[in-house]
C-alpha cells in the first residue's frame, strides 16, 4: 500500500475517532485537528493556484521579467489560500460531528478513488507531461474528477436518509420544534454547531416543503436544491483537498529531498 493511502486512512480514523469523543473532549481536541487539516487543504489548493499562475506567466511574460517574480504568487496569494483552507477545514469538522453513518461510508469509499485517481492519471499522463510537472498537474485533475463522484455519491445517500418531518410548517415553527441541543460543551463549537443545524434544518424545509408544484413553490425549490448542492459540494471540497494535499505534502518532501541531493 502506497504511503500516502496509508496516512489517508489514518486521517479518515483521526476524523471518525474524534466525531465520537464525548462534547468536551471534542471541543477541545478541535483547535489542533482544525490546524492540522488546515494546513493539509492549504498545501494542495496554494499548489495548484501556483501551477496555474505559472502558466499564465509563462504564457505571457518573460522569465526574465521582475513581474514574472512579482505576480507568481506571494504573501497575498498564501493568506487567500490560507483563509480558504481554514473555513473549508471549520466546516467540514462541524459537519463531521453530526454526520450520518451511510455517509461516513462514502467518505471511506474516497479513499481507494482518490488512490486510484492518481495512479491512473500519473500513468496516462506519463508521456505526455514533464515529470517535474507531472504529480502536481495529476492531483490538479485528481481533485475535480474525486470530488464530482463523490458529491454524486453524498446527494443520493442525503436525500435516502431519514428527516424530520417538517411538511405544512413555516421556518419558525419548524426550527422551534426541530432544531436540535448540541452536544458540546466547548462554546465557540456549540455555537458553529447550531449554526450548521440550523441550516441542515432550513434545507429540509426547503425540499420537503417545495414538492407541492413548481408555479406555487419554485422559488422554495432553487433555495432548497441550492444549499443542498452548496453545501454537499463544499464538504466534499475540503475533504478531497485535506486527502489529496497528503499525497501534495509528500511529493514537496521528495522534491526537497531530492534537491539536497544533487
Amino acid at each position: 500500500m502506497q504511503r500516502p493511502l496509508v496516512f489517508n486512512l489514518a486521517i479518515f480514523l483521526l476524523l471518525l475517532g474524534w466525531s465520537l469523543l464525548p462534547g468536551v473532549l471534542r471541543g477541545w481536541a478541535m483547535l489542533p485537528l482544525w490546524i492540522a487539516c488546515t494546513a493539509l487543504v492549504f498545501t494542495g489548493s496554494f499548489e495548484a493556484a501556483r501551477l496555474r499562475r505559472r502558466v499564465w506567466l509563462d504564457q505571457y511574460l518573460l522569465a526574465a521579467s521582475p513581474w514574472h517574480r512579482v505576480l507568481r504568487g506571494g504573501s497575498v496569494m498564501i493568506a487567500w489560500h490560507l483563509l480558504i483552507g481554514a473555513l473549508l477545514s471549520l466546516f467540514m469538522l462541524i459537519k463531521l460531528q453530526s454526520l450520518a453513518v451511510a455517509l461516513w461510508v462514502v467518505l471511506a469509499l474516497g479513499l481507494p478513488l482518490i488512490a486510484w485517481l492518481l495512479r491512473s492519471l500519473s500513468g496516462r499522463l506519463q508521456k505526455h507531461v514533464l515529470p517535474q510537472a507531472r504529480p502536481a498537474l495529476v492531483r490538479r485533475f485528481t481533485v475535480p474528477l474525486a470530488v464530482c463522484v463523490l458529491t454524486a455519491l453524498y446527494l443520493v445517500v442525503t436525500l435516502s436518509l431519514g428527516q424530520p418531518d417538517v411538511r405544512g410548517l413555516n421556518w419558525d415553527s419548524a426550527v422551534t420544534q426541530h432544531l436540535q441541543q448540541s452536544s458540546s460543551q466547548f462554546a465557540p463549537l456549540r455555537f458553529l454547531e447550531r449554526l450548521y443545524m440550523m441550516l441542515e434544518l432550513t434545507l429540509q424545509w426547503a425540499l420537503q416543503n417545495a414538492l407541492g408544484g413548481t408555479e406555487r413553490n419554485g422559488g422554495l425549490a432553487v433555495v432548497g436544491w441550492s444549499l443542498l448542492l452548496l453545501s454537499g459540494s463544499a464538504f466534499i471540497w475540503a475533504y478531497v483537498r485535506l486527502m489529496v494535499g497528503v499525497d501534495a505534502l509528500f511529493s514537496q518532501r521528495r522534491g526537497a529531498s531530492l534537491q539536497e541531493l544533487s
